[in-house]
């Protein structure tokens, strides 16, 4: 079986996998670069076919055949095919569609459905060398999370890009997780409050 052969059905879409550059055939093969754990809880990818419903207002309006995708590994049902590795998910499991695959950041990430995508402010506990440093507070431990609004969906078009907004800790998705930049995805109705 091909992964053009795999035809989902209404709100759902063919997602293919993009192995990262660290992998081979989907193993980690430990180079120089450690993997970080967004890496692991989400997934890269192109959407190869849609259903008959994905573009309905509740699922991913906005996606076409061939955006790249970034969901959760958790989303969805994987297939293996002979040409690659597939997960069928819901058109409402796509938190972003990235404009560019090769270079994931604020220009080429758009939030889907009523997402913002922020920029955290202050939360890096990673260093320079991807390592773990424990003098700086654990953004997981405090009561709120703030960032700067960079983009918004459709659905989240309440906020201004550069306001900032302030939500738990635990929710939303962060895709971009590199010393002095984290970029995360935010539904609009988590957010707590703003700050003018």
């Amino acid at each position: 079986m091909k992964i053009e052969n795999v035809k989902p059905h209404g709100v759902h879409l063919v997602a293919e996998v993009t192995i990262l550059p660290d992998e081979v055939g989907g193993v980690y093969t430990g180079s120089a670069k450690q993997s970080t754990k967004t890496e692991i809880e989400y997934y890269y990818g192109k959407a190869t076919t849609l259903g008959s419903a994905v573009n309905e207002e509740e699922q991913c309006p906005e996606l076409e055949e061939g955006d790249g995708v970034v969901f959760s590994q958790f989303a969805g049902y994987h297939t293996k095919t002979e040409d690659g590795f597939c997960k069928v998910v819901r058109g409402h499991d796509i938190v972003a569609i990235l404009d560019d695959m090769e270079a994931i950041n604020e220009n080429t990430i758009r939030p889907t459905g009523s997402r913002i995508l922020v920029e955290l402010i202050n939360e890096s506990v990673i260093d320079e060398d991807g390592v773990f440093n424990d003098s700086k507070p654990d953004p997981r431990e405090l009561a709120t999370q703030t960032g700067r609004v960079i983009a918004c969906a459709k659905g989240a078009d309440q906020f201004e890009v550069g306001t900032i907004v302030a939500f738990e800790p635990y929710v939303g998705n962060l895709i971009v997780n590199e010393p002095g930049k984290q970029l995360k995805t935010v539904n609009s109705f988590d957010i707590i409050f703003s700050v003018k």
